[in-house]
């Protein structure tokens, strides 16, 4: 029985590291992913007419939301609105 209770244990250890296996894969696409998109994005916005630019800056700016980030890339705070 205790043997049993061992290869129960083993095989839900290895079932728990193939789960982090797979968040850790998932995080790396991630990653990857917004990498590229990024660069694609940086890429467009240097091509663009410089109207379109400050246009395409706005409303990428109004998307970047968390404090820490905002102040990174030098951008003003946004209001507090937890009211």
């Amino acid at each position: 029985m205790a043997n049993l209770e061992t290869q129960i244990e083993q095989a839900q250890q290895r079932l728990r590291d193939l789960q982090a296996k797979v968040r850790k894969q998932k995080r790396k696409n991630e990653t990857r992913r917004l990498i590229i998109y990024g660069a694609a994005a940086l890429r467009l916005l240097d091509n663009l007419e410089s109207d379109k630019q400050a246009r395409f800056l706005t409303r990428l700016h109004s998307e970047i939301t968390r404090s820490s980030d905002r102040e990174f890339l030098g951008l003003k705070k946004l209001p507090d609105t937890s009211n």
